[in-house]
């Protein structure tokens, strides 16, 4: 009931252009699935619902096929569960404080609300500008391709390793936890050397959908 008093915003008061736009509708309307979890049982019980669906997604597909296609075409699991993953990574990035008030903005702003209707790339300028990033990667990362986000270790001398996103062209916020704990740092395709006597561990609470290989 949750889910169909959500549809309310995402698909009546936002509607999407094309049915290939359909995750906008099933996707965000998700999210905010996750969001009672998270008011109502912590922010660990929301971590660990998203954490548990990440293994679900068939991924065989993306999300966003194009133009111009009609509903049985458009429709897939993914569009739910990976839809919401990806709002919830885009939340992870901006953090709280800049992505509660833009998706407020966005659901409130007639540009893009009722008669105007919207597709991925308004979503993707909208929340580009809203966060001082060029999200395109990311988009086409989670919604245009079925990839995975790449992230590479290797093993240098004296306790020290090199972490590098291999498949991404701006740089991200991550969680990495070493023997000192666990920070947020800002990792690119370059790479950050990271000190620690045991091996870092990348993005723990599982806010992206990643491939980690280690060298």
């Amino acid at each position: 009931m949750h889910h169909e008093f959500g549809h309310e915003w995402w698909g009546n008061k936002v509607t999407a252009k094309d049915w290939a736009d359909y995750w906008i509708h099933e996707g965000i309307c998700t999210f905010g699935d996750f969001l009672y979890i998270r008011e109502f049982e912590g922010e660990q019980a929301y971590i660990d619902a998203f954490k548990n669906a990440s293994y679900h997604f068939e991924n065989k597909i993306p999300v966003v096929m194009g133009k111009d296609i009609d509903e049985e075409a458009a429709y897939n699991g993914d569009i739910y569960g990976k839809g919401a993953f990806f709002m919830h990574t885009i939340c992870y990035i901006m953090g709280d404080s800049l992505f509660f008030p833009a998706i407020k903005k966005f659901v409130t702003s007639p540009q893009y609300t009722y008669d105007n209707l919207v597709n991925t790339d308004d979503i993707q300028q909208f929340f580009s500008k809203e966060s001082g990033m060029d999200l395109k990667p990311l988009f086409d990362l989670y919604l245009r391709n079925t990839d995975k986000l790449e992230v590479h270790i290797k093993s240098l001398p004296h306790d020290k390793y090199l972490v590098n996103l291999q498949n991404m062209s701006i740089p991200l916020p991550m969680n990495i936890t070493t023997d000192s704990g666990t920070k947020r740092l800002i990792v690119d395709s370059k790479g950050i050397t990271i000190q620690s006597k045991t091996q870092p561990v990348i993005d723990a609470d599982t806010f992206y959908l990643k491939k980690i290989t280690i060298e």
